[in-house]
């Protein structure tokens, strides 16, 4: 008897690993992070904002870049924001 459970087993044993497999194919994975081509006017402020920028002017969508000009370290910089979120001063 202990044979014939044994091989059950072992013949299940690929069996499940194939269904596992094939469910993980179809796992979709959400992330909380939201592009910056999908934020409005005001979302993108408040992220220059806290990375130091102030008197932000001409801030508008070039693409799914955000441009603009704001001040920073005492300076005016015009910068534009990639689809990343990084910032690129100019």
């Amino acid at each position: 008897m202990c044979r014939t459970v044994m091989a059950a087993l072992l013949c299940a044993a690929p069996l499940t690993l194939i269904a596992c497999s094939e469910m993980h194919e179809h796992e979709h994975v959400k992330s909380s992070y939201v592009g910056v081509a999908s934020m409005d006017q005001d979302q993108v402020a408040q992220l220059l904002t806290k990375q130091g920028y102030t008197g932000i002017t001409n801030l508008h969508k070039n693409g799914s870049d955000w441009v603009g000009s704001a001040d920073k370290d005492g300076q005016v910089v015009d910068f534009d924001i990639d689809k990343n979120g990084n910032v690129h001063t100019k």
